[in-house]
């Protein structure tokens, strides 16, 4: 079996990239790992010599893409085939973590699965979708998992965002047409691991899967789960309207009604934990660190 110590990550100082880290993986930052670098690639596989990769390296502003395309390409495309290619070369399996956002629109009763077509919407998507294609032409053993809703218990996350704004506002309008599988980052890496042990084995596993937890929700739905969570530790409960995505006007299209289907993935690896524990346990952690002042 492939000890944690033996995954090499890159983008580890990320959201995911902290979480592999905590479940004992290499997980280096771009000060150590730059994945638009191919001397320093090549170098920090030889040194570390790891038995697989993988990359949480993403551009991941969302809404900035759509301004600087070249910034989002360079390490979501460009990057991502560079570390796939070498890490071929190299002889080394590799798991790439993509996202929902490749798709644009769908039937949240009707959840997309990897044989579905993806069709983006946005300059992220774009680019997250042309890094699957260079990993795919690389030519070694990969799996590119597909991911969406990241959150945890640190840093900003969708929880986070919600918090501050109800600790600010006594209403707030959220949209009913957007869907996904809030995913706790240290459950997706307790995943992710188990993969990468199985694929660095020469297990014959699929090459693209889709990877989140049961009871997929709305970005209202979500909403409601944290503010009844943060009312009942006394915490900030903002009532709540619905809207459609079209309602507000960002520089980058979301994509509306699409749901991953995790099918595929949970008859290989057992389902991943509900996300509302992880989500109650995420709006603990904020109120404990925060004493949020209502403006009037």
């Amino acid at each position: 079996m492939t000890a944690p110590n033996r995954i090499l990550v890159a983008g580890g100082a990320g959201q995911l990239g902290r979480a592999l880290g905590r479940q004992g993986c290499h997980a280096l930052g771009r000060d150590h790992l730059d994945i638009t670098d191919p001397t320093q690639i090549a170098a920090t596989l030889e040194q570390t010599a790891p038995d697989i990769l993988i990359n949480a390296a993403a551009y991941t502003a969302v809404d900035a893409a759509e301004d600087d395309s070249d910034s989002a390409h360079l390490l979501n495309a460009t990057g991502a085939g560079l570390l796939a290619r070498l890490a071929a070369a190299a002889g080394i399996p590799l798991i790439h973590i993509s996202t929902d956002m490749v798709f644009s629109h769908g039937d949240p009763a009707r959840p997309l699965k990897e044989t579905a077509r993806p069709k983006p919407n946005s300059v992220y998507g774009e680019s997250k979708l042309e890094g699957e294609t260079q990993v795919r032409s690389a030519g070694g053993r990969h799996l590119v998992a597909r991911v969406s809703w990241l959150f945890s218990q640190d840093g900003e996350s969708f929880v986070s965002r919600m918090l501050e704004l109800g600790s600010q506002r006594d209403s707030l309008k959220l949209v009913d047409d957007e869907y996904g599988r809030p995913t706790d980052v240290d459950a997706l890496a307790g995943h992710l691991v188990r993969l990468a042990t199985r694929l660095q084995q020469g297990e014959d596993l699929p090459s693209l899967l889709h990877l989140g937890p049961p009871s997929p929700v709305s970005r209202l739905g979500w909403a409601e789960q944290i503010f009844t969570a943060s009312a009942r530790a006394g915490g900030p409960a903002p009532s709540l309207s619905p809207v459609p995505s079209a309602a507000f006007q960002t520089p980058a299209e979301r994509p509306v009604g699409v749901v991953l289907d995790v099918s595929r993935a949970e008859a290989l690896l057992d389902p991943m934990p509900d996300w509302r524990l992880a989500s109650d346990a995420a709006v603990e952690a904020w109120l404990s660190t925060h004493r949020p002042h209502r403006q009037t």
